[in-house]
């Protein structure tokens, strides 16, 4: 289980997201040195409360985890590598090694504290490629099959139905600090800082690719972008965004007319899609939730009162993200959309960060890539004039109202 940050610890988290979408580096580099200063005392703090109650049971309530005799090893040679009198010479080179390579659990688990924090990614079709970086994928939804001979035709369609995803075009690196005197806490303590600074770092980095990726200089491709076969695409600026589809009410007629430009993919050829279990989702901010979509699908029981809530004519669910503005909002089919994530090279020296006197500083870099089926994977809506009540509800029999005198 991840370990849950504080207050102070969460509020560095959104504002690092916040800085992930600023044009200003600096903005970034502060964000990101407060978001691991935060993280670091967090962490370091409830590890020592944990290892103070004696209690092993304690630790692994907080997000500490028992390792394994290989993950133990590894952050062993990562914490004496860092204290040494020379780590840039320890570390160079140090995932170039085969048995020094970070174990895959690791990774595996950092991954699973990312989709236990983040219901968005989570949703998604998160694929762990390990040391792979180039996958093969299968665009269409449902297998393709045919009786008797197979055509040329047929072959054809099948040979066109596959891709390969370069995972390694998108490579996230998150750098950590850590103190001389810190790294005596151990390899307990050691994993569950850096699964959760490095959770953090990638999890928003993943999720701002994903939501609003342009596709170039190694960002996921995301899903607010036109990916239409022969779209003009640019190495600078990536994909272009989508139109947007203006919407004022979500009446089943009007709904069912977006969830429908979905269930075509670009062939025109129907998708399977399981609208009994979430085949789709919305994705829009807090603001908007709670203004626009939250009372447009809600309706009070006549019977109870009681308020029951995101009741869209088609099945969907709703995930809010800070990567969007206000009065935007995406319709999607999450299992549609791949994360693949992998290639991770461990803990290593970098040259662009130096070490200080008593700290230590080292980087962790990972490959991770997103992109859509198709471009009928997702559609772009305008829900800035969204009526906020249409539900009505019918009562059978006499109803009884009140006059004024």
């Amino acid at each position: 289980m991840p370990i849950n940050l504080n207050g102070t610890s969460k509020k560095l988290v959104e504002q690092f997201s916040a800085a992930l979408k600023s044009e200003d580096k600096n903005d970034f580099e502060r964000a990101f040195d407060a978001l691991r200063a935060g993280i670091l005392e967090d962490v370091t703090e409830q590890y020592n409360q944990a290892v103070a109650s004696n209690d092993a049971a304690v630790l692994a309530q907080r997000g500490f985890r028992q390792l394994t005799s290989d993950e133990t090893k590894y952050y062993q040679r990562i914490i004496d590598a860092l204290s040494s009198s020379n780590p840039r010479q320890e570390l160079a080179n140090f995932s170039a090694v085969p048995d020094k390579m970070m174990p895959s659990t690791i990774f595996d688990e950092i991954i699973k504290d990312i989709q236990a924090k983040h219901p968005l990614l989570a949703r998604l079709n998160m694929v762990n490629v390990g040391f792979i970086t180039e996958w093969l994928r299968n665009k269409h939804t449902k297998q393709l099959a045919a009786w008797g001979n197979v055509g040329e035709a047929i072959t054809k369609e099948i040979t066109s139905a596959f891709e390969v995803i370069d995972v390694k075009q998108g490579k996230l690196s998150a750098f950590a600090l850590v103190s001389i005197d810190m790294l005596k806490l151990g390899p307990v303590w050691m994993d569950g800082y850096v699964r959760t600074v490095l959770g953090e770092a990638i999890a928003c980095g993943l999720e701002a690719g994903v939501v609003a990726g342009k596709g170039a200089k190694g960002e996921p491709v995301g899903l607010n972008r036109d990916i239409h076969e022969g779209v003009s695409y640019s190495t600078s600026t990536g994909y272009p965004e989508k139109s947007k589809t203006k919407v004022t009410e979500f009446t089943p007629a009007t709904y069912g007319g977006l969830v429908a430009q979905l269930a075509k993919d670009e062939k025109g050829k129907d998708k399977s899609i399981d609208f009994r279990s979430g085949g789709v989702a919305l994705v829009c901010t807090t603001t908007d939730y709670l203004t626009k979509v939250m009372p447009a699908t809600t309706v009070q029981l006549p019977t109870t009162g009681q308020y029951v809530h995101d009741l869209f004519p088609v099945p969907t669910e709703v995930f809010t993200t800070t990567e969007l503005t206000d009065g935007t909002a995406i319709l999607f089919l999450p299992d549609e959309y791949d994360v693949f994530v992998g290639g991770n090279r461990g803990i290593e020296y970098s040259d662009e960060a130096k070490f200080i006197e008593d700290q230590r500083a080292f980087k962790s870099v990972m490959y991770a890539y997103g992109r859509a089926f198709d471009n009928t994977s997702a559609i772009v809506l305008d829900i800035s004039k969204l009526d906020p009540a249409y539900l009505n509800v019918t009562v059978k029999g006499t109803v009884n109202t009140k006059t004024s005198a």
